[in-house]
């Protein structure tokens, strides 16, 4: 008798130590044997879903916490894995709770085996990710903001190169349009006398739409979006926005870009990227006689990536600050934001590429920098 009430005790002790185990989990747990039924379901995962033990125990597909809106997803799921094909980092999924409202979960499978060595189902962990993922949203959010913010603070600094370059064409334009009056104005011009004037306003006119697009476009607010894009599109945008500036600062950009593959990137996050370290380099080198004022575009592919590279002859960067280039709102300009390198490298880690710095050893001027980013050449 005495050892009939010692194992009841010790298994009153072990149901005692379950429980208490089970209510003090966090996680979700729910098992199903292998037809998908629910045989087991712990309070963590009626806390998550809202249903009790009752409710969800014996239950087989479709389950009450399945979102309706997802259940072909979610049963093309619950298939793989009954089929053992689970993915072993786990997945997410879409799952309801009693009262309708929806949350996102992390699921881990994995086999249920008994003392037998037998498999006899499946026991997942359930992650409810709702808040981690509200965070990512905003957080992603955040970033489109700023680099937005960005690309509008570069145009206003670039605002008064930007209005004598579309001064030109407008001033041309208005210069042919008098001359086409004066000319009519005689009443003896013939189309012949006219026509020449006409196709340089329409010429002109080109030039000056081609200007407001470009702006626009580097301006807009979109989502992110990966594509097949040409880098040397990419590089002949921005040449066409900073060759005014370039000329009023007395820079020679060197820019010979071989016949490359199409990558997938964002085209305009690229734009402003390379227009950022474009820009930085023309600004490194004012201190420098003319002569030296020299910018080089490069580009090389190196196994699966591209690598381009901007090139200044510039007094270079000191070592103490090189670490904190690419910290927010650190800067070396008075005038300055801090936030173009930063964006620079959450835009080309966005793009699962690497941007760094290093000493130019073939500057003229025995000191600059190099900037230095890669881009895969294929998508994931």
């Amino acid at each position: 008798m005495k050892k009939r009430s010692h194992a009841e005790d010790a298994l009153r002790e072990e149901h005692a130590f379950r429980a208490a185990m089970e209510d003090s989990l966090t996680v979700g747990m729910r098992a199903r044997d292998l037809l998908g039924r629910v045989i087991y379901v712990n309070p963590a995962f009626c806390r998550m879903t809202g249903f009790s033990a009752a409710e969800l125990v014996d239950q087989a597909p479709p389950m009450p916490y399945w979102a309706p809106e997802q259940l072909e997803e979610t049963y093309a799921m619950h298939q793989t894995v009954l089929a053992g094909d689970a993915p072993p980092d786990g997945f997410e999924i879409t799952f309801m709770r009693k009262n309708g409202e929806r949350f996102q979960a992390l699921v881990y499978e994995a086999k249920l085996i008994d003392g037998s060595g037998k498999h006899t189902g499946w026991m997942a962990s359930v992650l409810d990710i709702t808040e981690r993922k509200r965070a990512e949203e905003q957080a992603r959010q955040q970033q489109e903001q700023l680099q937005f913010t960005s690309r509008l603070v570069t145009m206003g600094e670039m605002a008064s190169t930007l209005a004598h370059e579309l001064n030109q064409p407008l001033a041309a334009i208005a210069s042919y349009n008098t001359g086409c009056q004066n000319l009519l104005s005689t009443g003896k011009a013939t189309p012949q006398e006219i026509l020449p004037a006409l196709e340089k306003i329409g010429v002109q006119a080109q030039r000056a739409g081609k200007i407001i697009r470009r702006v626009h476009d580097f301006v807009r607010k979109s989502e992110p979006k990966r594509a097949p894009c040409l880098f040397v599109e990419v590089v002949e945008d921005c040449l066409g926005f900073v060759e005014a500036e370039a000329r009023k600062r007395h820079v020679r950009i060197e820019c010979a870009i071989p016949p490359l593959p199409a990558i997938p990137a964002d085209r305009l996050m690229l734009e402003q990227v390379l227009l950022n370290l474009i820009r930085n380099g023309m600004e490194a080198m004012s201190g420098n006689e003319q002569a030296t004022r020299v910018l080089n575009i490069a580009t090389d592919i190196i196994g699966s990536e591209l690598h381009v590279s901007v090139s200044d002859c510039g007094s270079g960067i000191a070592p103490e600050i090189r670490d904190k280039l690419f910290t927010a709102f650190f800067t070396t300009k008075p005038e300055g934001m801090g936030i173009g390198l930063s964006i620079c490298r959450s835009i080309i880690e966005f793009h699962r590429g690497r941007l760094w710095v290093e000493d130019n050893p073939l500057s003229p001027t025995g000191s600059g920098t190099i900037f230095i980013f890669t881009l895969p050449l294929e998508a994931e």
